[in-house]
């Protein structure tokens, strides 16, 4: 018995141990690499209801009694007015709403870059303004614009209305105009975003 302590003993022991050291100056000049954050990403609006469904008390539209948000297979079945999502904003205080509303489908992307750039007079070209402009040697932000957007049956509508939610009572709606992707944009370019001020 002993000895089988002995050796599970001596295998913990064994364990190799690593504590962090600092890279000096020079050992980090010999490391190449690049700076910046390659992203991908995808938005899909919940096609079977939020966290207010047909099932849940005061989810009726008071002005008709009729179930406001579903699922999108109730919405189909005409048992809910509508299943996307909403965002809406009064601009004015005593005002009337703005909103997107029954937005549905996904939008992906990939290939978002953000790094940081030095501007070079030399090699970049803005049209020989960059000492006009006082950028010359400046760094930026730059944001390279996605490959491609891609649209999965994206959908809503742009509406005003009385009242921020359509189970307020006395909530009108008018739909101003509907919009409805499905398929992709090619993008190019880049975005810079330049520092203002003094660090």
């Amino acid at each position: 018995m002993t000895s089988k302590w002995m050796a599970l003993s001596f295998v913990f022991i064994s364990l190799p141990v690593f504590a962090m050291e600092e890279i000096s100056d020079a050992s980090l000049a010999d490391v190449s690499g690049q700076n910046g954050v390659y992203l991908s990403g995808e938005l899909i609006m919940n096609e079977t209801g939020g966290p207010l469904t047909s099932a849940d008390a005061g989810n009726v539209d008071p002005n008709d009694a009729s179930v406001v948000w579903g699922t999108c297979a109730e919405q189909q079945a005409a048992t809910a007015d509508r299943c996307g999502a909403r965002m809406a904003v009064q601009p004015n205080e005593n005002g009337g709403w703005i909103a997107l509303d029954d937005m549905k489908g996904g939008i992906s992307f990939e290939g978002l870059t953000i790094k940081s750039r030095v501007i070079d007079s030399a090699s970049d070209d803005f049209g020989g303004d960059e000492a006009e402009a006082g950028i010359d040697g400046m760094t930026v932000l730059e944001i390279g614009l996605p490959e491609k957007l891609k649209f999965d049956h994206f959908s809503y509508s742009v509406v005003t209305s009385s009242q921020a939610r359509p189970t307020d009572a006395g909530y009108q709606q008018q739909v101003r105009h509907g919009i409805d992707f499905n398929g992709s944009v090619n993008m190019q370019g880049n975005l810079l975003v330049f520092p203002t001020g003094n660090p």
